[in-house]
Formats: C-alpha cells, structure tokens, sequence
C-alpha cells in the first residue's frame, strides 16, 4: 500500500509539473520547467528602479511608459527573465544582479533587445543562422505571455534632476 502511494505521489507530482509548463510559449517550454515570479527573487529587486532608469537613459521619461516582466524556471537551474516595454515594442532579456546598482542598470545595459519589426522575421527559415532575431510568432508568445502571466509596472512621466556642475579647483 505504501508504494502504490508513494507512486500514486509521484505520479500527480508529474502531472503538475507537466501541466505547469504546457502553457509556456513554445520557444520557452522547450528548455522551462515554469515561471517565476520577478520581484521575489534576490537577482531582480525593485524592478520599477530598474524600468524607470531605463527609461530615463532612453529619454523617455517624459512620457508614461508600461512594462511587463516574466520569469521562467529553465531546465538548467538558472532564471530567465524576459520585460516587455510596451511603447518601445521591446522585449529585453535582463540578466539579474545581486548587486543594486549592477540590477539597476541591467535593462539599459541588455545585450538582448529585440524590437518587433526590427529583430524578428516571418519564419524560422529567414533567421538564417542568426543567434540574435527571432521570429514574429516567438515574440508575440512570449509578449503574450507577459502580459497574461507577468508582472506589470507602469512609469509615470518624470523629469530628471540636473546633475551638479563639477567644481573646479
């Protein structure tokens, strides 16, 4: 009886990991156990700073500007961590940091920024070996994803304080 429970056990837990992931965009469920969630993780704390600062290196802070962050659980152990900056039709992978400053400047400094337009293409042949775009399909999954599933950030207009002169000897 013990082992037809112990079984039985590790059957549902089966399921549920299955049924966690059958919902992943494509391209993600190949090499994701799952989501995550952003904010409670060490490597992504106070995702709004990190958002806001981008927006301020890409002068857009004048104007409202709305953002979505997905996590996802990757075979392998590590997060992954997709935003989507809905203005800008972007979606940037954003390595985290236990380090503020380095998390802060995370999203300006993404070598992963793919525009929709820009950095996607109709289908997987006319990637043409390139590790950098990816589909339309791709990216609209996963921006899709975000949206249902992610969590959401909205920044409002703001003006950036001048910096202070450097006095001179």
């Amino acid at each position: 009886m013990r082992k037809i429970r112990h079984l039985f056990t590790l059957l549902t837990l089966c399921l549920m990991n299955a049924h966690a992931s059958d919902d992943l965009p494509p391209g993600i469920a190949k090499s994701a156990d799952g989501r995550t969630k952003v904010a409670a993780s060490p490597y992504y704390q106070n995702p709004a700073s990190a958002m806001k600062y981008l927006v301020a290196k890409e002068g857009k802070n004048l104007q409202r500007n709305r953002f979505c962050a997905v996590g996802y659980n990757m075979h392998k152990g590590y997060p992954m961590t997709w935003v989507l900056w809905e203005e800008e039709r972007t979606l940037i992978l954003w390595r985290g940091s236990s380090d503020a400053d380095v998390r802060t400047g995370g999203l300006w400094m993404a070598r992963r920024n793919l525009k929709l337009g820009r950095d996607t293409v109709a289908t997987e042949n006319d990637i043409n070996g390139s590790t950098y775009i990816t589909t339309v399909d791709w990216w609209i999954s996963v921006a899709d994803d975000c949206r249902k599933h992610g969590e959401q950030y909205e920044i409002e207009p703001f003006k950036i304080k001048p910096s202070k002169p450097d006095r001179q000897p």
